[in-house]
């Protein structure tokens, strides 16, 4: 199946490829029957580009496009990993997960803290082969909802006012920033409100309570 290959090619030099994906877009591509049969052929073929060196190993169900380089075979790009492994689902243009905590807060110009492991709260919790081999992989927690594409952005707020006192971020410019992050994202203050009082605590509540507060006193004197 030469097909395989271009499909193999299309990828970019330490992109991740997915034997599962691989199979699900022969499958749609050239309407080939999904069986044992049709499993063991595409697994022979990947194994046979990577004997031919157009892709390489990582682990089980897991390849990359990789190149000679002057140190040795290419390697496979982490952070594309683990955004296919827990952060985007690209077959079906779907969110499956976030980065919440210091890495959020930083991200988004809430504060200077940094974190030597990210935390990641995604669908697939249970998933731990692509990050098993990582010297130090970020933390993966399992959702309070299955996540989408529609409810991310709230979980990833409130999964991480949960913990914002640990941040040392509390005061009256972070909620200013955070009401001008939650415009910005187009945030809706009443939907947030209704996760925060279904799947919180009294302490995001709490910080609510104060952006709220902060709000309002913004606009009485803006």
């Amino acid at each position: 199946m030469e097909e395989i290959e271009g499909l193999a090619l299309e990828y970019q030099v330490g992109e991740p490829i997915f034997t599962k994906e691989i199979k699900q877009q022969v499958k749609e591509q050239f309407e080939a029957a999904s069986n044992d049969s049709f499993t063991r052929t595409v697994n022979e073929y990947l194994r046979r580009l990577e004997k031919r060196g157009v892709i390489s190993k990582y682990d089980d169900g897991i390849y990359f496009r990789s190149k000679e380089t002057k140190f040795g075979r290419s390697a496979i790009d982490k952070e594309k990993l683990i955004k296919k492994a827990y952060i985007m689902d690209e077959q079906e243009d779907e969110v499956i997960g976030y980065v919440v905590g210091a890495s959020f807060l930083s991200a988004n110009g809430f504060s200077n803290n940094m974190t030597n492991r990210r935390e990641i709260v995604t669908n697939n919790y249970n998933v731990k082969k692509p990050i098993h081999k990582f010297s130090n992989p970020p933390i993966i927690k399992k959702p309070k909802v299955p996540i989408s594409k529609h409810n991310y952005r709230y979980f990833q707020l409130l999964d991480t006012l949960r913990d914002i006192g640990q941040y040392h971020v509390l005061d009256a410019s972070f909620y200013m920033s955070l009401y001008d992050y939650m415009e910005r994202e187009r945030i809706d203050g009443f939907k947030l409100l209704g996760y925060a009082k279904k799947y919180y605590n009294q302490k995001v509540m709490h910080v609510l309570d104060e952006l709220a507060e902060a709000a309002l006193d913004r606009e009485l004197i803006g």
